[in-house]
């Protein structure tokens, strides 16, 4: 599978502008780095949380909808209890010093677009007793989950049939 396929597959909620960031593993090559430049133009951020044997562990992410997540008041109360910083770039830096230390941070769902009271409650359980699981453990209000899973779900959908028809990723990437 491409690097770009494996970026629809991945990230396209974000790609639509439907979610804050995503997250996506991708070999170091110039294929790769190809693509990153031409959505960096489609205002698409990407940072690189971890670097090992030849494979990346990107956060892609829509700058101003990323500040957004992260300053609503329980986010910012999540972050804070772990020590983040006030700037973005700041919290991104700290993000990537967690994913060092700790093999995957529970507040990434945070930056990921997850309801902040999901990813408080996961924490607070150990990942225990969710009263649903998707893409996330659900610990609180149900049925709002599963409209942001179904909305997740049918984008990531169309963009991959989109993609697979020929469609240029770069057509796909929403510009904010």
């Amino acid at each position: 599978m491409c690097f770009e396929e494996l970026l629809v597959m991945h990230a396209s909620p974000t790609l639509a502008n439907l979610k804050p960031a995503s997250l996506i593993s991708m070999n170091n090559t110039a294929q790769g780095k190809e693509c990153l430049k031409k959505l960096e133009k489609r205002g698409l951020m990407f940072f690189q949380l971890n670097n090992s044997k030849g494979q990346s562990l990107l956060l892609v992410y829509r700058k101003d909808k990323l500040e957004q997540v992260l300053s609503a008041p329980r986010a910012e109360e999540i972050l804070k209890h772990f020590g983040y910083p006030e700037s973005l770039e700041e919290r991104l830096a700290f993000l990537k010093k967690r994913f060092q230390s700790t093999q995957c941070p529970h507040e990434v769902g945070i930056f990921l677009g997850y309801p902040p009271n999901d990813v408080k409650g996961f924490i607070q359980n150990k990942g225990q007793g969710a009263i649903y699981s998707g893409l996330w453990k659900v610990y609180s209000d149900k049925e709002n989950a599963e409209r942001i899973l179904q909305k997740w779900a049918k984008c990531r959908r169309k963009y991959l049939e989109c993609f697979l028809s020929g469609t240029d990723i770069a057509r796909l990437c929403v510009t904010a």
